[in-house]
């Protein structure tokens, strides 16, 4: 397989993110209350482009749907970590638009960046901005806090994500307990509510083999506390036709921490576990009922098949069984 190279521009049907040119030195300006013609936003975008062409990554310049400039998400690189900040105009929705920013870019950097820490720190007055950073997943460390020329801050980390050919004791407690809570919330995992401990660990210890033969890795999502945040599998096809490929299975996360943007951070988990396995394109397929469909599809998943009737929930409630798939 030929390198696959990291997109530079990051679209949604509400915002897009593109790397600075010149003319966003305006934009600059307007969020530093200085006059465009001032030295000192030239400066910051030359220095935003430089870094991109340095590292293959950087500042993204935000723009809403109507194709406004409202802001920039800065990566910039450090010896140990990846440090991240995020400005956008005042006004109303701004906050609605940092945040989509934020979680697109930490979605971005744990699937295509440097396996380094991805850190921002807020001022603890700043209640708005670790708002934003908590809602796209990362996580405050308290070890990490520091002081700068008397002024305070706090040290927010993105979850990372642990590739693994192998499931130690202590890793397979924590995945079992996640996979019994998730199913018993009703997540689409492999089983119907109630379904035993046992039962979910005949199925856990059979990933364990898996693994050992080297025909699947294990993807998991870990807070920088080290707490499992989420997990799955990427099982890759067997046969010479379909080397290429591999599917996605019992992608989960924690059903207490919902609306942390786990899922997204997770898939993108799998999505670079998928990479550094050699595969090209991935498959994966859901229970019909529950909504994962539009999840999956904002990730660029298509839905390639679906079996009427497929899955039987209960008697009497069957679904039909979906089948999704996008090329990496």
């Amino acid at each position: 397989m030929g390198s696959v190279t990291a997109p530079q521009t990051i679209t949604t049907d509400a915002i897009s993110l593109h790397p600075p040119v010149d003319d966003d030195a305006q934009l600059v300006a307007e969020l530093m209350d200085v006059p465009v013609s001032a030295d000192r936003p030239a400066q910051i975008v030359r220095g935003w482009r430089e870094h991109w062409d340095e590292h293959g990554y950087g500042a993204w310049i935000v723009q809403d749907a109507d194709g406004r400039r409202v802001g920039f998400v800065g990566l910039r690189s450090h010896p140990d970590f990846i440090r991240v900040t995020i400005r956008v105009v005042e006004g109303e929705g701004g906050d609605d638009l940092a945040a989509q920013a934020l979680r697109l870019v930490v979605g971005h950097s744990l699937e295509w960046l440097p396996d380094l820490p991805l850190r921002i720190r807020v001022a603890p007055e700043d209640i708005a901005t670790r708002f934003v950073a908590e809602s796209a997943g990362l996580v405050h460390v308290p070890d990490l806090d520091h002081v700068v020329d008397g002024d305070e801050w706090q040290v927010l980390e993105l979850p990372y994500v642990r590739i693994a050919d192998r499931i130690p004791p202590r890793a397979r407690e924590a995945m079992l307990t996640m996979w019994v809570e998730v199913n018993d919330a009703g997540g689409a995992v492999g089983f119907v509510p109630g379904a035993s401990e046992e039962q979910v660990a005949a199925v856990l210890d059979g990933y364990a083999a898996k693994l050992a033969d080297g025909s699947t890795v294990c993807v998991a999502l870990n807070s920088p506390l080290g707490e499992l945040l989420g997990f799955g599998f990427v099982a890759r096809a067997t046969g010479a036709t379909v080397a290429h490929t591999a599917n996605l299975e019992r992608i989960m996360t924690d059903p207490a921490r919902r609306g942390t943007n786990h899922g997204a951070l997770l898939m993108a988990g799998l999505h670079r576990g998928a990479r550094e396995m050699g595969v090209e394109l991935v498959t994966l397929d859901y229970r019909g009922g529950t909504g994962l469909g539009e999840f999956y599809t904002r990730y660029g998943y298509t839905e390639v098949g679906r079996i009427p009737g497929g899955v039987r929930v209960a008697p009497g409630d069957d679904r039909d069984g979906v089948i999704m798939a996008r090329s990496l």
